[in-house]
């Protein structure tokens, strides 16, 4: 689907890669910090409105595994030859850190468990969406698994992308990704902890977030349970791809991870 205007206030188009071609599903697109933006779709598509946006103002195409790239509304208006956003693969080389960890010696961070099955929704405003919470250690670990208690709202399977951030040491909201490579959940679990086993070690140095982002439309579904308060301000939340990260308001969600050390 080449990029073209679809009408004075939107633009569509696909992501590609530059290596081979092939489309690139649920790449992040979005003015950063300005909550516009939205997610390509599982064939790499993508539509979304620029009324809003400057003509200097850049449009950011990112996802783990590929170089960012940044386009001016001004550039991808100029082009009326058919084309698609190209992304070059680019290989994160995380530092190498040995850490003797003990399987026997894990714990659970977030929370433990669930009591009285209160649930709600990302308040978003489109695909990209996200909610995350700090989890703060005390030494170097290592990730084992995250997980998310969901209700499934519909007799239908859903997709969620788990991130990991770094806890941004001037704002306290998530930084950069310590992942190498997109983690996509489909499933179709209809309540109770979504859970996920890390392939590759991800090593954590200081305090760090989980996160969810909805790669779909569809906000409301999952639902995610609720606990208590946020205490110590440690929910974010984005409403939409590439959007400013706020408070998360007096709830806490139910994420936890384990995680493991010596």
């Amino acid at each position: 689907m080449p990029l073209q205007l679809i009408s004075q206030n939107q633009i569509w188009g696909t992501v590609v890669s530059a290596e081979n071609g092939g489309s690139i599903s649920y790449v992040n697109i979005g003015v950063a910090e300005k909550n516009i933006g939205t997610v390509s779709d599982e064939k790499g598509e993508f539509s979304f409105d620029i009324e809003q946006i400057a003509p200097s103002d850049s449009v950011i195409f990112s996802i783990v595994g590929f170089k960012r790239k940044a386009v001016t509304l001004r550039e991808l208006l100029a082009n009326v030859s058919p084309q698609k956003i190209e992304l070059r693969e680019h290989v994160i080389k995380l530092a190498e850190v040995v850490i003797e960890v003990d399987p026997s010696n894990s714990k659970v961070l977030g929370v433990q468990r669930v009591s009285g099955k209160k649930f709600g929704f990302v308040g978003g405003i489109g695909a990209g969406a996200e909610i995350s919470r700090k989890m703060r250690i005390s030494q170097p670990s290592v990730l084992n698994t995250a997980s998310i208690y969901v209700k499934n709202k519909k007799d239908q399977s859903f997709k969620l992308r788990l991130n990991v951030y770094t806890a941004d040491p001037k704002e306290g909201s998530p930084g950069r990704s310590l992942l190498s490579q997109s983690i996509i959940l489909e499933s179709d679990l209809q309540e109770g902890w979504l859970s996920y086993d890390f392939k590759e070690p991800v090593v954590v140095n200081h305090a760090f977030y989980i996160s969810y982002e909805w790669v779909e439309s569809n906000l409301q579904n999952p639902m995610i349970a609720l606990r208590g308060n946020n205490l110590d301000e440690r929910v974010r939340v984005r409403p939409v791809s590439m959007g400013k990260w706020i408070m998360g308001g007096n709830y806490d969600f139910a994420i936890r991870c384990e995680v493991m050390n010596d």
